[in-house]
């Protein structure tokens, strides 16, 4: 409504007194054909719709009408003065080439919106037709046009396709019970949700068109919802104010102030009804109607509240488990701490605690894990110190699944000319010495077995398994050639260690493991002073 509107403002610029009482300025009709065609090509192009149609229609029998069907496709009828046919042409735009299509009869003079127009003098909406063009319900809006003497010199109209507000009325969100419809104050229907028609055919003459009635419409829902609305202005003659219309669409429709609504029995239950009415000065009355029953309207409303109270639950479901997972993590975390602690106090060897966090309790493994390295190891040479290998030995033996075939050997190492190294070469080289000394009693070994530093250049070594001493001897001749192989020293010289060796088997030797040490200290002494194999003494 306002696009057609301000395509008439357009063409036929408002020359009566408003509301007010204020007449605007006067800007003339053109007076020629060629600046009337001007003034509709930039109304046509204002709003370019498809589909939008302006004309004007002399009292001299004078017409021109442009319709857009395309983006850069018009259809131009004119019709010169008198009572000639009019001829429709083919146009890509203002001043490009018309090619002519079809001549035919038209006397825009008889047409409803001419008629309307300049009998009443003013602004005026025509009755609803069918564009045949387009098969759909169109209105014009018509204005007329004066001269310097108020004489009538013709009439300008704007055609406004229904097709938009039955596809909106159309596209509303409604349970499948609900309804909405446009009707004249008459109950001619204009648009409906339901896809009816505001056209009927006569019984017996099919291709008349007649308006369709509210009142004979197939849908019981439609025509009880429209006597509810009737009762209700005819009991409220001033349900409807009129409004300021200063800032109304182009034909000045007034803005309602007051809602209609009330309710009535169905099969479908108890049906809301809600209705306003539409006025403006070209006199335009229509009553939208929007009918819902109420077990629906409450059944989406339900739905609604149940589906926020479903969504609730989950959110704080998943805020529980969320919540849940996050504890667990830092729970098990903390766990291995707790077992960590737990394993240093028993002599369990401490496994990887992978805990890869940048927290707190991050921080504290790091922690933990340097202190039970500093605990458990030897500075200088990072292998395990004498308290940690007792506490190993120890929980192996009592841990064992079958405490009677538990059976190790222990060797005790000492070095033959660690003394000279520090006499010879300072006590930094010695330090040299001991962490190659490690090196290679690790590389010696086997994978179970375990090597610690007894204290200055005394080493023990663990021999899981081992229960013989033909088994042990073979393990201390192998330990006793690497350790004899030269050692390069920081001056390029080599260096000749040595070592000295003594063992001792459990429960043979001993039932504790301080007791087998002092054994394998003796034979290792013995070894010494005398030679001999590891085992060539027996404890006293």
């Amino acid at each position: 409504m306002f696009d057609a509107g301000a395509a008439l403002r357009v063409v036929a610029p408002d020359q009566l007194p408003d509301a007010t009482g204020k007449t605007p300025t006067r800007i003339p009709f053109p007076n020629n054909v060629g600046r009337l065609e001007e003034r509709m090509w930039i109304a046509t192009g204002l709003f370019p719709a498809v589909g939008g149609f302006v004309c004007f229609g002399g009292v001299d029998g004078q017409f021109v009408g442009i319709r857009r069907i395309g983006a850069n496709e018009f259809r131009v009828r004119l019709r010169g003065a008198g009572d000639g046919p009019s001829h429709l042409y083919r146009s890509r735009g203002p001043s490009t080439e018309m090619i002519l299509l079809e001549t035919e009869e038209y006397e825009p003079r008889e047409q409803n919106w001419y008629v309307s127009a300049s009998t009443g003098m003013r602004d005026a909406w025509s009755a609803l037709f069918v564009d045949e063009s387009i098969n759909e319900p169109v209105m014009m809006l018509a204005r007329p046009v004066y001269g310097d003497n108020r004489s009538v010199l013709g009439v300008v109209a704007r055609e406004l396709s229904l097709k938009p507000l039955r596809e909106y009325l159309q596209a509303l969100s409604m349970d499948r019970h609900g309804l909405a419809f446009v009707a004249e104050s008459n109950g001619n229907l204009v648009v409906s949700s339901n896809s009816d028609s505001p056209f009927g055919s006569l019984p017996g003459e099919p291709g008349k068109k007649v308006r369709v009635n509210v009142q004979d419409s197939g849908s019981p829902l439609m025509r009880q919802s429209w006597q509810l609305v009737q009762r209700y202005l005819q009991q409220h003659p001033d349900a409807v104010l009129a409004g300021d219309s200063a800032g109304s669409p182009g034909a000045g429709l007034d803005q309602p102030r007051q809602l209609i609504s009330g309710a009535f029995p169905s099969e479908f239950g108890q049906i809301e009804v809600a209705a306003q009415v539409h006025r403006d000065a070209a006199g335009l009355n229509w009553i939208a109607v929007v009918a819902l029953p109420r077990s629906d309207f409450w059944g989406a409303i339900n739905s609604g509240v149940y589906k926020s109270l479903y969504l609730g639950l989950l959110v704080i479901l998943l805020a529980l488990l969320f919540g849940y997972a996050i504890l667990r993590w830092a729970l098990r975390d903390i766990r291995k701490l707790t077992l960590a602690v737990r394993s240093i106090g028993s002599g369990r060897p401490l496994a990887k605690l992978n805990i890869d966090r940048k927290d707190e309790i991050g921080e504290l493994a790091e922690s933990f894990q340097e202190m039970e390295r500093h605990l458990r190891t030897d500075r200088l040479t990072s292998l395990l110190n004498r308290d940690s290998l007792i506490a190993q030995i120890e929980f192996r033996r009592r841990t064992d699944v079958e405490p009677h075939l538990f059976r190790f050997a222990v060797l005790f190492v000492d070095l033959d000319k660690f003394k000279q190294v520090n006499d010879e070469y300072g006590h930094d080289e010695g330090d040299r010495v001991l962490i190659e000394v490690g090196l290679r009693l690790q590389n010696a070994l086997r994978k179970e077995d375990e090597v610690a530093r007894f204290g200055g250049d005394e080493f023990i070594v663990y021999l899981p398994g081992v229960a013989d001493e033909e088994s042990a001897l073979a393990i201390s001749e192998k330990i006793y050639a690497v350790l004899n192989k030269p050692i390069l020293m920081s001056n390029g010289e080599y260096f000749q260690i040595g070592a000295s060796i003594g063992g001792a088997l459990y429960p043979a030797d001993g039932l504790d493991l301080e007791a087998l040490l002092k054994v394998a200290d003796k034979r290792m002494y013995s070894v010494k002073k005398f030679g001999g194999p590891a085992f060539s003494v027996d404890p006293e």
